[in-house]
């Protein structure tokens, strides 16, 4: 069965409102009812930037197009010119978001009316500033959007798919010419597009009125999603990396050590990311990514031959790039719990004045 959400409920109840208050003042409602249903958005934040673009919009259509009728008439080169000067002056201006509306409010401003233009553009621009208003209003105080649960569930589904795709590379490592060009590529795709639905409830969330339940502010929130893109970034170094590094003597002897890392990384983002949403984490997790950036953050022995030096940057590019993935996780736990509030317990515990 067909489901309506709170946002089609609403972008209706912002319709109807517009209508009957335009009506009862005795003005068309038609502008005001396409502005409403407009400006009921995602999120309160761009329903509030669309009624400034609308209301700009307005203003500057109604405003060159009254001119131009007033000084040359409305016949259709005198139309005509005002668009392409209009379209002109959006692209200087870097206004390429609205042209589209300015040029159409200019047209319908410059068109024949039982009132003047300058009448119709001033009425014109009230309607649609009353519509967008009530749509930004009525998307704001009824039902604001939450994205906090679509939050969690995306960047768990981002999570995992990341997971996956770097425990494969490290089982992988061995022989790492085995995993084809194709298959990197499609694996690193779908976590991307993974990631980036995450990045966009991430900025929807940004947006949003609601939010006082999350267990990490916005800005650690918007971090982790930065996270797990330099941890795709970097898997994917490391297993281009390895393409020239197993040649080095040492690699395969290394190989064990940095697949286990690999692992033991993965264990520890999740876990890290469960804090988000109020799971417990380890207490020695900072003590094991520390230990794993230390580890793999300098290179063992030089080569001897220097046949062997490529290979063996190689190498050291592998170990720097676990070391990094360690460190970046490591920041993301001092920002979880920094943010995170103090336990009820704890709080009671602290000095209140004195040293």
């Amino acid at each position: 069965m067909w489901k309506i959400g709170p946002r089609l409920w609403k972008t209706g109840l912002a319709v109807a409102i517009t209508i009957a208050l335009l009506r009862y003042i005795g003005h068309p409602a038609e502008f005001g009812a396409i502005a409403a249903a407009l400006a009921v958005a995602p999120s309160a934040g761009r329903s509030f930037r669309f009624t400034l673009r609308q209301t700009g919009a307005n203003l500057l259509g109604g405003l060159v197009g009254s001119l131009a009728v007033f000084l040359f008439g409305a016949n259709p080169i005198v139309i005509g010119l005002t668009v392409i000067f209009m379209l002109w002056l959006c692209g200087r201006m870097q206004w390429q978001d609205i042209s589209g509306a300015v040029i159409t409010i200019m047209i319908f401003v410059m068109a024949p009316h039982q009132e003047g233009a300058s009448t119709y553009a001033l009425w014109r621009v009230l309607s649609a500033a009353t519509g967008a208003l009530i749509g930004t209003v009525v998307n704001a105080l009824i039902m604001p959007p939450d994205y906090w649960p679509q939050l969690i569930e995306t960047l768990t589904a981002a999570g995992e798919r990341l997971d996956g795709f770097v425990l494969a590379i490290a089982e992988r490592l061995d022989h790492p010419a085995a995993y084809t060009k194709a298959e990197i590529l499609a694996g690193a795709g779908q976590v991307e597009k993974a990631i980036a639905e995450a990045r966009r409830i991430s900025l929807l969330l940004g947006e949003s009125t609601r939010g006082g339940h999350m267990a990490a502010p916005k800005p650690v929130v918007e971090r982790t999603v930065k996270v797990l893109e330099s941890l795709l970034e970097r898997i994917l170094v490391i297993h281009k990396a390895a393409l020239m590094a197993e040649q080095a003597h040492r690699y395969h002897t290394e190989l064990p050590a940095m697949q286990a890392a690999l692992q033991e990384l993965v264990t520890l983002r999740r876990a890290l990311y469960g804090r988000l949403w109020g799971e417990e984490i380890p207490a020695t997790l900072a003590v094991e990514l520390q230990s794993i950036e230390r580890t793999f953050e300098t290179p063992t022995g030089l080569p001897g031959r220097p046949e062997e030096v490529e290979p063996f940057f190689r190498l050291h590019r592998m170990r720097s790039g676990i070391s990094y993935m360690a460190n970046r996780l490591g920041r993301l736990q001092v920002a979880i719990d920094g943010a995170a509030p103090v336990p009820e317990t704890e709080a009671l515990m602290l000095p209140v004045g004195g040293d």
